[in-house]
């Protein structure tokens, strides 16, 4: 298969651009981040802690038991003031079973239920020294989290109780005409599957860069290339490269879009050739009381093999159910509409999804999402969702319901 030649991302070519980035003038670099002593770094030091209570049910129409997870996770994150221009992070996650382990958490050994992807355990989130040598420039070296855009293709899957973070070097620059630079180079992603089990991690060179211009004051325009070569999952070695466009007009402010196109072909030691493309059509429209919103989304495919997005926060697309992590080698089309409704300290939120197959126009399935988020305190969320999948020709008929309780210390 063909190797990508993306010698902007080579770790080599990254310390380039670092290099000349910290060569502008100091006009456009901006003066120094102010220091300060090592004693000032520790008392602007800060600890905050977050726990975090879901309950999932899991009902397939499958020849398995209903799965219903009960984990509370407890996170305590450590931010150090800066000494020589540099910070330190450290957030340490533990993930507890209250009551009992009836699910799949696809280590536990249950696979008499359903899959909810919640590993008990406990593991360092994120480790890492964050460097600022300008005001305008950054350098993220260790375990640290990355959403990039709207976490489409790199994201933190937040929606999980262990969340998905990355070992490696990020180099951020802001740069004149509202231009900001983001370059990343990663040798391991820490996944949801973890801590341990053989799925906890997946290696590789995986190069990032992302251009963003802030062509207007409420309008961004995005150019990205990921390159990504995995060590054991060569089947999802690729590169891919895109444009994101959202935003809304200054004389037509309740009126948003986001267009986003790309493609994706083989790379390094892909097994076989692919060469497919990705669009995204998302329009909403606040009409005061609500807002409603249409969107389309094209992951393509010849029945062979699919545009895949394996780093992506999934949760977030395609439907609560989670059906479509994997993009089915016929691809999909997600024709969507949602109405969302603020009541107070709550939002109310209904979509439909229609799901396609890209190659041979197959309809695969529908499905109905809800969700009701309320805030009663500011370091309280409560949250209630809800997913019927119905299936056509892809999967089988699945529904699932969420309680979660999230609190800030």
């Amino acid at each position: 298969m063909k190797k990508a030649t993306l010698a902007l991302l080579t770790p080599v070519s990254l310390i380039a651009a670092t290099v000349a980035a910290l060569s502008l003038p100091s006009a456009y670099a901006a003066s120094s981040v102010t220091n300060s002593s090592a004693a000032d770094a520790l008392k602007q030091s800060t600890v905050s802690a977050q726990f975090r209570y879901r309950l999932e049910n899991v009902d397939e129409d499958k020849a398995i038991k209903n799965a219903t997870a009960s984990t509370l996770r407890s996170r305590l994150t450590l931010n150090t003031g800066s000494w020589l221009h540099s910070k330190a992070l450290l957030e340490i996650d533990n993930v507890s079973s209250i009551g009992g382990e009836r699910y799949n958490s696809t280590v536990n050994g249950h696979g008499q239920y359903s899959v909810v992807a919640d590993p008990t355990g406990t593991d360092i989130n994120q480790a890492a020294l964050i460097i600022s040598p300008y005001q305008d420039a950054q350098f993220t070296l260790g375990r640290q989290r990355i959403n990039l855009n709207n976490q489409r293709f790199i994201g933190s899957v937040g929606w999980r109780q262990n969340e998905q973070t990355f070992d490696g070097v990020r180099y951020s620059q802001k740069m004149a005409g509202n231009w900001q630079l983001d370059l990343a180079t990663l040798h391991n992603a820490n996944r949801v599957f973890g801590p341990k089990g053989s799925a906890a991690d997946l290696h590789g060179r995986f190069n990032l860069a992302t251009l963003n211009w802030q062509l207007l004051p409420a309008q961004q325009l995005s150019a990205f290339v990921y390159d990504l070569d995995f060590d054991t999952l060569q089947a999802r070695d690729s590169s891919t490269q895109g444009v994101d466009y959202s935003g809304n007009l200054a004389t037509l402010p309740k009126f948003k879009w986001q267009l986003a196109l790309a493609s994706q072909q083989d790379a390094h030691q892909a097994p076989v050739d692919f060469d497919h493309h990705y669009h995204r059509i998302d329009l909403s429209y606040n009409f005061g009381t609500f807002t409603g919103k249409v969107w389309q989304e094209r992951l393509a495919g010849d029945g062979t093999t699919a545009f895949q997005t394996p780093f992506a926060t999934l949760h977030a697309f395609e439907g609560f159910a989670d059906l479509f992590l994997t993009t089915p080698n016929q691809g999909v089309r997600d024709n969507a509409l949602e109405i969302s409704l603020p009541v107070k300290s709550s939002k109310v939120a209904v979509s439909w999804h229609q799901y396609d197959s890209d190659a041979g126009s197959n309809k695969l399935g529908s499905e109905l999402n809800a969700s009701l988020s309320w805030d009663p305190t500011p370091q309280l969320n409560l949250l209630l969702k809800l997913a019927q999948y119905n299936a056509d020709s892809y999967a089988t008929d699945t529904s699932k319901v969420w309680l979660m309780a999230s609190f800030n210390l």
